[in-house]
């Protein structure tokens, strides 16, 4: 009978035991799962920050772009007055102008979004080579014979350039944000919730 009792006693100091580590073992991994889900509420708050950053950088750009477009269409009105005879020749610059505004407008309400940028540089492009077939041809007696076209052209230099050195802030931002991302182990934490990397803005150079 004794032998018996001192069996049933070391049987259950071994259970004791056994879940005395259980419940270590569990805390530990309740206290792992908490670090691991703050790291990702930290990882993840970083990542909106950053892409907070781009949406704040494009404001100074989109302001250019506000300007630009009105400017564009005084410099057409103003222009237009030497083209009475070929009212259709501004025509292609006015559409390119619309079709930047467009695209500017849908980049606005997702400033980083990749696919975005590339339809905004592709629409910027085309405005470009309309303003250079403007400037290398239509605008030429305008310039030298009004001196308000002239004032119209030299205000729309410092507007792209003002845009120029909005775009480097901007891609500072994209740069930052990109390369948060591309961080171990954020990468994968990254893609569980959709972040996708932004894309850097090609804007503002001008053969005026």
């Amino acid at each position: 009978m004794q032998q018996q009792g001192q069996l049933k006693s070391g049987f259950g100091l071994v259970q004791e035991s056994q879940k005395l580590a259980m419940s270590t073992n569990s805390i530990a991994l309740l206290v792992l799962l908490a670090l691991l889900v703050f790291w990702a509420l930290g990882a993840h708050n970083r990542l909106v920050r950053l892409k907070d950053l781009i949406a704040d950088a494009f404001v100074a750009i989109d302001m250019q772009f506000q300007d630009r477009h009105d400017l564009i269409l005084r410099l057409v009105e103003a222009a237009g007055e030497f083209l009475q005879h070929d009212p259709e020749a501004l025509t292609p610059l006015v559409q390119a102008r619309k079709t930047v505004s467009v695209a500017n407008d849908a980049l606005r309400s997702r400033p980083s979004s990749g696919l975005l940028a590339t339809q905004l540089m592709a629409a910027e492009e085309g405005l470009q080579q309309q303003l250079d077939h403007f400037w290398t041809g239509v605008s030429t007696l305008a310039m030298q014979a009004d001196p308000k076209v002239r004032e119209l052209a030299q205000q729309l230099t410092a507007i792209q350039s003002k845009m120029f050195f909005a775009c480097q802030a901007f891609n500072l931002a994209v740069q930052q944000f990109n390369a948060a991302q591309l961080q171990f182990p954020t990468l994968l934490l990254s893609r569980l919730f959709g972040f996708t990397p932004a894309l850097a803005l090609r804007l503002g150079q001008t053969n005026v």
